[in-house]
């Protein structure tokens, strides 16, 4: 966004605490690239709730767009490198450590965000549903797999359709005990929206787990999940989305297999170990 940095210097509207904020990200911009919301907000003495508010006020879906934003306009301004994003200087253990940050960052901005209540309400969803169907894109998919197979050990048995064509003829008059997971970055794929309508028509239960929670897919949903992401590839934006929603889909998980029958569990991942070697 043109003149973040500007509208920060000037503060015009500013109330007082977003003023201390604003100071305080301009002063010690080169720690906030591992800040999280709720590290920010414990040095500024505010809320996380502040935080992200603050971001939105100033145009962004959350704090994680904004800080993807902030720091690149501070870089170029100071002519120093960029703290998240790579060159063709970075040595191997640069990379090394840019990847970590990224994990990290990723991960403690979806904690932030992840409230306890979406998660029971999510498992209440789940609860309620005989199957899970998966639908998502690109790399997406293979995270839908992973969450798949963890699935068959809590007893909750799904489907994730490879080809979008089979996603759509899946969504076509799917019984009512099914819930539908939706893994989008955006919220605005053409073809998921046009599954997530349809669905939605028919009256099914629909779980979205997206960076966008203002998004078309986002709005037709009983329950949205707010994963994190950068607005450009070139920012790491897809790759922070999947480490996001995986977070996210692992809480899930574990929330679901502790609820279950810990015995069975117990008795899947033994018989799996012994025959499988995995």
């Amino acid at each position: 966004m043109a003149g973040l940095l500007k509208r920060l210097k000037e503060k015009e509207g500013f109330s007082e605490t977003e003023r201390i904020v604003a100071d305080y990200m301009l002063e010690h911009f080169r720690e906030l690239a591992n800040f999280s919301t709720r590290q920010l907000a414990k040095n500024t003495f505010t809320s996380s709730a502040a935080i992200v508010r603050f971001s939105q006020k100033l145009g962004f879906e959350g704090y994680a767009d904004f800080k993807i934003r902030f720091l690149a306009e501070m870089m170029q301004q100071t002519s120093e490198p960029k703290e998240r994003f790579f060159s063709e200087k970075d040595t191997i253990p640069d990379i090394i450590d840019k990847i970590m940050h990224m994990g990290t960052g990723a991960i403690k901005e979806t904690h932030d965000l992840l409230e306890p209540a979406s998660i029971v309400r999510t498992l209440h969803l789940l609860s309620k549903a005989k199957y899970v169907d998966f639908y998502a894109t690109g790399n997406n998919l293979h995270t839908a797999c992973m969450m798949s197979d963890g699935l068959v050990l809590a007893g909750k048995y799904s489907t994730v359709h490879m080809s979008m064509a089979m996603q759509y003829l899946q969504a076509k008059d799917v019984p009512k005990d099914h819930l539908s997971v939706f893994i989008t970055r955006t919220g605005e794929n053409r073809l998921l929206a046009q599954i997530a309508q349809e669905l939605h028509r028919q009256g099914n239960s629909i779980l979205c787990i997206t960076a966008r929670p203002k998004s078309t897919i986002a709005s037709l949903a009983d329950e949205v999940l707010r994963a994190v992401s950068a607005e450009d590839m070139e920012e790491g934006g897809p790759r922070i989305f999947l480490m996001s929603s995986f977070y996210i889909l692992n809480v899930i998980w574990a929330a679901l297999v502790t609820r279950s029958d810990l015995s069975a569990v117990h008795r899947k991942s033994e018989w799996l170990a012994k025959n499988f070697h995995y």
